[in-house]
């Protein structure tokens, strides 16, 4: 699939998003141009070497023979004739070609396009020069480092933070993400002042197995001190391969000593939609964390649940989605709008003023909510794919916005994998709204404005607004909020990360 691209390149069916990996395509760059980057690079390294070299260094370097020569077998040439960048450098050639090829900003003016592409090579030297500073063991890794390290340096050089290039260790949390599979002890937890505490156990986890509960503070993680780490460093040490356990010191409130819990990993289905009954059960309130590969099914799940409980409304939560799938997107607007009402969003592949702007349609076919009052919570962490269906709601009067304004991304990636587990993330259109919106830098500001509290004491103001809301449309008396309501945990991550290609961090492990 492609994140937030309805179609893929090329164009198979209208549900195959994701474009095959792409192959090699040169577009006319320079013979000479290749040469100075790839020899540049090779200087780059001498540099960085004299300061303190590693066993790359001495492998390749100090070994003895012609630099050319060895320059030769790191290129893998057959020949004396200069490298071939397409051979010595896959990743980096398909990522320029790709940025060539369909990069919304590239510019159209030669003298410009000049300026833009220079950008790219120097870009592309300085990835290489820090990858080369890396010690490595073998030379196949070394000319692998430079490789990665040219196109990641090349889209880093532009001023865009969504078109990126990400290496095989990168890519793959995401696509566990948007598969909605990873492997690790299943836990929701978050982070205040730096202590990790669970908020609730998956069901059905190895970590509810093991007895973990809600309120736990997670010490360490086979040993290691958690406590007042970045949050990606840590999860990473509590999650891991299935199969394999981890120990944890858990701090609990009724022990006075610290508990050791070990805990077995094991392949976990992350749920993408949460539901929850609220206000003695007269609405549902549905939360999606992602647009991934299953958000759709448990979408039509939940909106079954729902009717089957009679709910008199519904609140849609998409506080923390930070995007997925656009065609997960388009399949949520449907369950609240007919297709024939017109499309979920337009797109702007050109940035001229003149291009013409590409309707993609609503899709339908599930579960059809069109009845029920509706309420959508946003926030500064609604991005991209949640940001097109809280638009498109607004746009039909289907929905009222609660909440805060949201992250404000109105550009749309392709994702392009390549067979090695990389892939590279190109901005390739913007995306407007179906009143032909477009997405202000500032966010979709809400119709009714309701700060979240700064303190969990406080509870969940803006949900009790939003079923308040919901109530009052439905001619529902209004609930008796007894204690404040507790924040629901996030599927989506208490780390949003605004990109299609790279939707929020998980926070569970």
């Amino acid at each position: 699939m492609t994140p937030d691209d309805p179609n893929a390149l090329p164009l198979p069916n209208e549900n195959d998003d994701r474009s095959p990996p792409a192959q090699p395509a040169p577009r006319g760059i320079a013979d000479r141009t290749w040469r100075w980057l790839f020899f540049g690079s090779l200087a780059a390294l001498l540099t960085v070497v004299s300061f303190g070299g590693g066993m790359v260094a001495e492998r390749v370097l100090f070994a003895g023979g012609d630099l050319f020569d060895r320059a030769r077998e790191i290129g893998g040439l057959a020949t004396d004739q200069m490298p071939s960048p397409e051979e010595s450098f896959p990743r980096f050639a398909e990522t320029r070609a790709l940025l060539e090829d369909e990069y919304f900003y590239r510019p159209t003016d030669p003298e410009l396009a000049a300026t833009f592409e220079a950008g790219l090579e120097r870009g592309a030297v300085a990835g290489m020069a820090a990858a080369a500073a890396t010690p490595v063991a073998t030379l196949a890794e070394f000319q692998r480092q430079l490789d990665f390290g040219a196109a990641r340096g090349m889209t880093a050089a532009l001023e865009d933070d969504y078109t990126v290039f990400l290496e095989p260790i990168e890519q793959a949390p995401l696509s566990e993400q948007l598969a909605g599979t990873y492997e690790g002890i299943g836990v929701w937890v978050e982070h205040p002042e730096g202590r990790f505490t669970i908020v609730a156990p998956i069901p059905g986890s190895p970590a509810e197995e093991a007895g973990l509960r809600t309120g736990d503070v997670i010490l360490t993680a086979d040993g290691v001190e958690l406590t007042g780490m970045v949050g990606d460093q840590a999860l990473d040490l509590i999650r891991g391969p299935a199969g394999t356990s981890v120990e944890l010191s858990i701090a609990r409130a009724d022990e006075p000593e610290p508990v050791a819990v070990t805990v077995e990993r094991r392949s976990i289905s992350l749920p993408s939609v949460v539901y929850a009954a609220e206000a003695e059960g007269r609405v549902a309130h549905v939360s999606l964390g992602i647009f991934g590969d299953n958000t759709t099914a448990q979408l039509d799940e939940a909106l079954r649940r729902a009717r089957a409980e009679g709910v008199a409304g519904i609140v849609l939560d998409l506080r923390g989605n930070g995007g997925g799938w656009v065609t997960g997107a388009r399949e949520t607007v449907g369950r609240f709008v007919a297709e024939e009402r017109g499309p979920a969003l337009y797109e702007d592949s050109s940035p001229s003023d003149e291009g013409e702007l590409a309707g993609q349609s609503i899709v339908g076919g599930g579960e059809e909510v069109f009845d029920l009052p509706l309420a959508v919570l946003i926030d500064g962490a609604s991005a991209s794919s949640a940001e097109i269906v809280a638009g498109a709601l607004r746009d039909y009067d289907r929905a009222t916005l609660v909440g805060e304004a949201t992250f404000g991304k109105g550009s749309v990636q392709r994702v392009h994998d390549f067979e090695d587990g990389s892939s590279a993330r190109i901005t390739f259109a913007q995306w407007l709204t179906p009143n032909k919106l477009p997405i202000p830098e500032e966010g979709l500001q809400p119709d009714v404005v309701v700060p979240y509290p700064e303190t969990p004491a406080a509870g969940d103001a803006q949900l009790r607004a939003a079923v308040d809301l919901v109530l009052e449309e439905a001619g529902q008396p209004a609930t008796v909020w007894a204690s404040p309501v507790s924040a629901t945990p996030s599927v989506g991550g208490a780390i949003p990360v605004h990109l299609e290609a790279t939707p929020a961090v998980a926070p569970v492990r």
